[in-house]
């Protein structure tokens, strides 16, 4: 016996559909209300236009129609315009209607044209490419999921193919393996499905196009995307990366082991689904593409543990390329892919940027301060900041605060000229505001009172008395001259760029921006 459904979609994959059910339940007697000819093996069938024959087959199935009879509402929108009382009638019979053995099934070209309270009583059954993610055009009924199930794609027969990656599902991580145009597909299909159907609150999905083919297409604009690495960024963005992922895994540790009697992050979900007053934390879907490439820039460190934190974690990957990378220990199934209903090319160019709304996902790779092309002032920042901190594996930006102390007494501002060192030195003066305990210096060889706290400025460190480089509570390194002659280090002092304020924090060893005064 089949249940209430509706087979939404255009009318050959409806069709099929209905076909492929109606053969698998032969003893049925199904009586539509539909126009036109149909194939379908049907006991009698009424056009809408017939409202008299209409209500007497519907009078008949409200005083009791006997077990096994099948009411078959085709086309929806056209029958409910020609008969306006159909949608109470239909309803009152999927509401009661299976408990005497009776069934609903109904068919439409969307699921906006059914009427909200008899789509409470039908299972859907999607057929084309919106259906198959269970929304409609306008996307009212997008994120009505959090099990990260989605259908990717319909069989030969027109039966929906679903990708499961929950716990019990096809795996936490997996690959799509193929020739360009084949991958890409699989891939668009899955990812366009987890995002129409699931919100950022509950999946964020990072893009890593390695071969900077453009494999994700426009997927990496929806609101689900907390970074976007490609093969031609620099070693900067990919050692930003590698912090902010390793950082990742650290800040979900620690809020999972931080709540009592939490072993993951699915019993994390859990509790705050529950009410507990715990912080979103979504999981997370990491897709690199030729991972291999990856892997020969020297980052084959960051995969494996990513992979092997998945359960625990709510972290997992996909990979995609020709085939598996070699160079990975790692087996992982493929995830089920199948054909699409509808071309995607239009749908995957235009739906990520209709998934507005939610909240944003969490960003776990800042771009580098001086990229940003914002200004800094005093009044930006907290009392005591004189400037922006970067802090890429804490994911977020930090304020310079000195702190003098009787241990560590005097600063250094060094870089080559025109780098800001005056314009710090007069945004310090400002922060400190009483400079009876200091001497600020703008340039060393003038005297010294070491009974005060200094700050001196320099072109390189050896010009900066090595009693102050041993005391430092306070350094800025801007760009240097040489940077092998750097405090911090020579690949550190290598990416500063040559632009006013911007420099490295010592000790902190971070980028830093120096607010104007």
């Amino acid at each position: 016996m089949i249940r209430n459904f509706a087979v939404v979609g255009p009318r050959p994959a409806t069709r099929e559909r209905l076909a492929a059910a109606l053969a698998a339940a032969p003893n049925l007697s199904v009586y539509r209300i539909g126009r036109g000819a149909d194939p379908l093996p049907v006991s009698a069938s009424f056009d809408p236009a017939d409202q008299a024959g209409c209500r007497s087959l519907l009078d008949w199935f409200e005083r009791g129609a006997p077990s096994g009879a099948v009411l078959l509402v085709d086309d929806w929108a056209l029958c409910a315009e020609m008969d306006p009382e159909l949608d109470r009638a239909v309803e009152w019979i999927a509401a009661f209607g299976p408990a005497r053995g009776v069934q609903t099934v109904v068919t439409a070209r969307g699921w906006d044209t059914l009427p909200r309270r008899l789509r409470r009583h039908l299972h859907g059954e999607p057929t084309d490419f919106l259906a198959l993610h269970g929304v409609s055009a306008d996307l009212h009924d997008k994120w009505q999921r959090s099990d990260f199930k989605t259908a990717v794609g319909m069989d030969q027969h027109g039966w929906p193919v679903y990708l499961d990656i929950s716990v019990e599902g096809h795996g936490y991580s997996g690959t799509y393996l193929g020739p360009f145009e084949q991958r890409s597909q699989r891939l668009q299909s899955a990812l366009l499905g987890l995002m129409v159907t699931h919100s950022p609150a509950d999946l964020n999905i990072a893009f890593l196009d390695m071969q900077d083919n453009d494999v994700f297409g426009e997927l990496p604009n929806a609101g689900h995307a907390t970074f976007e690495l490609t093969g031609q960024d620099d070693d900067e963005w990919f050692d930003r990366f590698t912090a902010g992922l390793h950082g990742e895994l650290n800040r979900r540790q620690e809020l999972v082991h931080r709540v009592g009697r939490c072993r993951n992050s699915l019993d994390y979900r859990a509790k705050r689904e529950a009410g507990a007053g715990l912080e979103p934390l979504p999981d997370l879907l990491i897709c690199v593409d030729t991972a291999e490439i990856l892997i020969e820039r020297g980052y084959q460190n960051v995969l494996e543990p990513l992979v092997r934190a998945g359960r625990i974690l709510g972290i997992r990957v996909l990979f995609s390329g020709d085939a598996f990378p070699a160079q990975l220990a790692l087996r992982l199934p493929e995830w089920p892919h199948a054909t699409p209903a509808f071309d995607l090319a239009e749908m995957a160019a235009s739906l990520p940027h209709a998934l507005v709304g939610g909240p944003p996902a969490h960003e776990i790779v800042l771009a580098p301060l001086h990229t940003t092309g914002d200004e800094t002032t005093l009044d930006m920042l907290p009392p005591g900041a004189i400037g922006v901190l970067d802090m890429p594996y804490e994911q977020r930006r930090g304020v310079l605060v000195p702190a003098f102390t009787d241990e560590l007494r005097h600063g250094a501002i060094v870089g080559g000229p025109g780098t800001g060192k005056s314009t710090t030195l007069r945004t310090l003066a400002t922060v400190l505001g009483d400079l009876s305990g200091f001497q600020l210096l703008d340039g060393p060889g003038e005297p010294l009172d070491p009974d005060r706290h200094i700050v001196v400025t320099a072109r390189s460190w050896d010009q900066v008395p090595p009693f102050i480089k041993d005391s430092l509570a306070f350094g800025i390194e801007f760009r240097l001259d040489d940077p092998n002659t750097s405090l911090v280090s020579a690949r550190a002092a290598g990416r500063v760029p040559d632009r006013p304020g911007f420099g490295l924090s010592v000790p902190d060893q971070m980028h830093v921006q120096i607010a104007l005064p």
